[in-house]
């Protein structure tokens, strides 16, 4: 019994020599490592309407100066998912494909700059798929440019199809893969050889068409003979509307005449407000008018509010001023802000658009 205490009375004295000594180990040794890495993009993935994208599989291309990946991704219940993306901007475009229908049901592209945020919502807009064949009679031409034109700001289609102009394959066969729903022109050419015809693109639906070519001669031809014809039934339509209602009377002209001329003592009508010399010439010049016709009707109209606004304003001024919806209004922030005209600048909840100068001088 005395043994066993003074054996355990050792073991005691022997533990307490060693604590200091662990201690110092355990100060030496550093922490591991944590990899030094951006957290993820938390996205969201809504339809035009506001209503999430619930639990749908989408393909999804984050394309940035350096790299492209392709995402094939699951949404949540509130349309949420997780990208990991890295540092850089990054042009995101997304397909939403479900599998009873023969084209694509909606598509979407944005912008992203993690840096500056990382958070991105996605909008769906209904779309479709166009294929067809370019033909000259009932042989395929291969090799001929086929080109697709779509009045539409819901998305860059261009951008989604890699191109706006394709080149027809072996059978004269080409595909668009998203289109906006609508009507779009379909135009083929070669040197030699063109035509175009209009296209009615369906959502989820998948059009066909046959561009079929025909000598560049012809079809001038053929517009200025459609041209004259219209000219000349104007013309009669003209003549009979003066033969079926005859000249107005001597006493409608007089009065015509007194209505249009002012009486001399009526005020002069107040003059319309000048634009002031510098800003005029800003809207005169011709690099400003060839910038402006490029752009949509919604597009010049903000392009000209902040080129009257000093080059910048904030997005709720401009909401405001121009009556524009939030949604639409960003929409085509964004497509300027692609098109390099404007510079987007985060300001609080707020966003700052600039003009990006160089391009008006």
């Amino acid at each position: 019994m005395r043994f066993f205490r003074v054996r355990t009375a050792l073991f005691v004295l022997a533990l307490l020599a060693l604590q200091p000594v662990l201690c110092a180990q355990n100060e030496s040794e550093s922490p591991p490592g944590v990899p030094n890495q951006e957290g993820p993009v938390v996205a969201r993935a809504v339809f035009a309407n506001g209503s999430a994208v619930r639990d749908s599989a989408i393909v999804l291309l984050a394309r940035s100066s350096e790299s492209e990946t392709i995402y094939r991704l699951i949404t949540g219940s509130n349309g949420e998912f997780l990208l990991s993306l890295g540092a850089g901007s990054y042009d995101v475009d997304a397909l939403l494909d479900y599998p009873g229908t023969a084209g694509i049901d909606f598509a979407s592209t944005s912008a992203l700059n993690p840096a500056l945020g990382r958070n991105l919502t996605l909008i769906f807009y209904p779309s479709g798929s166009l294929s067809g064949k370019v033909l000259q009679g009932s042989s395929p031409v291969q090799d001929a440019k086929v080109r697709v034109e779509c009045p539409s700001n819901s998305f860059d289609y261009g951008r989604i199809n890699g191109v706006i102009e394709v080149r027809s394959g072996e059978a004269g066969d080409f595909l668009f893969r998203a289109l906006p729903v609508g009507t779009c022109v379909v135009s083929a050419s070669t040197d030699s050889l063109a035509n175009s015809l209009a296209v009615q693109i369906a959502q989820g639906g998948s059009s066909s068409v046959s561009v079929e070519l025909v000598a560049k001669a012809a079809q001038a031809k053929d517009n200025t003979a459609f041209v004259a014809t219209a000219v000349a039934a104007l013309a009669a339509l003209i003549v009979f509307a003066y033969w079926r209602f005859g000249k107005p009377s001597k006493q409608a002209e007089a009065t015509s005449r007194e209505a249009a001329q002012p009486e001399a003592k009526k005020e002069h009508a107040p003059a319309r407000e000048k634009i002031p010399e510098e800003e005029a010439s800003k809207y005169d010049s011709a690099k400003v008018k060839a910038v402006l016709s490029t752009l949509s009707e919604r597009e010049r109209e903000i392009t000209r509010f902040l080129l009257k606004s000093g080059g910048r304003a904030k997005r709720s001024t401009m909401q405001h001023k121009l009556l524009i919806p939030k949604t639409s209004l960003l929409r085509n922030l964004r497509s300027l802000e692609r098109k390099n005209i404007v510079k987007l600048t985060p300001f609080g909840r707020n966003l700052l658009a600039e003009i990006i100068e160089p391009l008006f001088r």
